[in-house]
């Protein structure tokens, strides 16, 4: 029987939501065990390769290969939990999400990557000024390459898979299991679990209110297309900056005015989807406990890994 026939039969309708939900939090840790379990790996092997080589672990991280798959490599994990739940719980790409949608809320998710990108992004300044008052100094990232067509491959691993693994996980998968709980409830979650996910004390307000805003689209559009849309762009403009400097080397006055543009457009976008298109709105059907203890690992292992992650910064 399929699910969608299942739901449609009362009594056994909780036969499928429960299982569901548990599987669904089981994604959730699957997917930071295995991210875990693949950098501790990777660390003993480059160990491995620093032992033998006698080049200094500082060097090997300066390569184009070294962050190549320090980006790939969790992108591995998360195809690893996917693939592993395809096989357990029997799902078609359809049960991730990637269903059809109109074609309105691709212009809703274009029109949110913009107010994100730029007004979000200044929001995320001020908590990171917070931080710095306690002495916290976020590590710097470096991107491989941009030169010549290295753009190309930075772009897979840093801005295709991420949308595609990363939304699959969240808004495909993990959505589809706690959706009963209520919208509002569902959105706050998923933007809670996509922040503590990403271990970035420094992007915490930034992944809190993306992974919230992801979370309304997918629900307003039945499908997982729209947000992998805009988690692509997001990183995409970012890459691209590092190339060309557009956004780098804009004047104060044009940011400004960005800033203030993007903000209208994000509040306005969100005050239509709030208020206005109420498509698949619910309110608490189901229990959020099956879900939550199956992800109580996860969430502890990605609690412990902010703290660590915070304190590392402050004590430089």
């Amino acid at each position: 029987m399929k699910p969608n026939d299942m739901q449609q039969n009362g009594g056994r309708r909780g036969l499928l939501a429960q299982p569901r939900k548990t599987v669904s939090g089981m994604v959730y840790s699957g997917a930071i065990i295995f991210m875990l379990a693949v950098s501790l790996l990777f660390s003993i092997v480059l160990s491995a390769v620093v032992s033998a080589s006698g080049t200094p672990l500082e060097e090997l991280q300066a390569r184009d290969w070294y962050k190549y798959l320090s980006y790939l490599l969790y992108q591995v994990a998360y195809i690893a939990v996917v693939l592993i739940f395809t096989f357990v719980y029997k799902e078609k790409p359809r049960a991730y999400g990637y269903r059809k949608t109109s074609p309105k809320y691709f212009l809703i998710a274009a029109l949110l990557a913009f107010g994100l990108l730029f007004s979000l992004n200044w929001a995320n300044g001020l908590f990171v000024r917070f931080l710095e008052l306690i002495g916290y100094e976020a590590p710097a990232s470096s991107l491989p390459s941009l030169a010549g067509g290295g753009i190309v491959g930075v772009l897979i691993v840093v801005a295709v898979l991420p949308a595609f693994m990363e939304e699959t996980i969240f808004r495909g998968i993990m959505l589809d299991g706690i959706k009963d709980i209520g919208t509002v409830a569902a959105c706050l979650l998923g933007g809670l679990l996509f922040s503590i996910f990403h271990q970035s004390p420094a992007q915490t307000v930034y992944q809190f209110i993306c992974g919230a805003v992801f979370t309304l689209v997918a629900i307003r559009a039945d499908s997982v297309w729209p947000p992998v849309f805009m988690h692509f762009v997001n990183n995409a403009i970012i890459i691209f900056d590092g190339k060309y400097g557009f956004l780098t080397n804009m004047s104060n006055t044009v940011y400004i005015v960005l800033v203030a543009v993007s903000a209208v457009v994000l509040l306005a976008t969100l005050a239509y989807l709030i208020f206005i298109d109420k498509r698949n709105n619910r309110k608490k059907e189901g229990e959020i406990g099956p879900f939550a203890w199956a992800a109580l690992p996860g969430i502890i292992l990605c609690g412990i890994m902010w703290i660590a992650a915070l304190v590392t910064g402050i004590a430089g």
